[in-house]
């Protein structure tokens, strides 16, 4: 896996689409599978905030969905909490697909 790549395309890409001005710039901690087909990619905002991007061939909703560590950021003007990205209905692994912006919860 490229992460280069990967942390570029998120920042200009991913990222902006969900339209907070805090993860403008990231921080990029991690990336690892975390299922058969699920990527986390872990980054830290301007203000030194936890996020985790979950790459997914299909949304599956269970990583971190514990409501105990992190809350699911919701995609701008959508009912959905995962964004969708396809490029001729081609499946890219971590480009294309379904993506999960968690936030770390504050611990207060």
């Amino acid at each position: 896996m490229d992460t280069a790549f990967l942390e570029q395309y998120y920042e200009k890409v991913i990222l902006p689409l969900y339209e907070q001005d805090s993860i403008k710039v990231a921080t990029w901690k991690d990336h690892g599978q975390v299922g058969p087909d699920n990527w986390a990619h872990y980054f830290e905002d301007a203000n030194g905030k936890e996020y985790v991007l979950l790459a997914e061939d299909y949304p599956g909703g269970i990583y971190l969905d514990d409501d105990l560590t992190h809350d699911v950021v919701p995609v701008p003007g959508s009912e959905s909490t995962a964004l969708q990205v396809t490029f001729n209905n081609k499946w890219v692994p971590n480009v294309s697909g379904y993506f999960t912006l968690y936030k770390e919860r504050d611990r207060t």
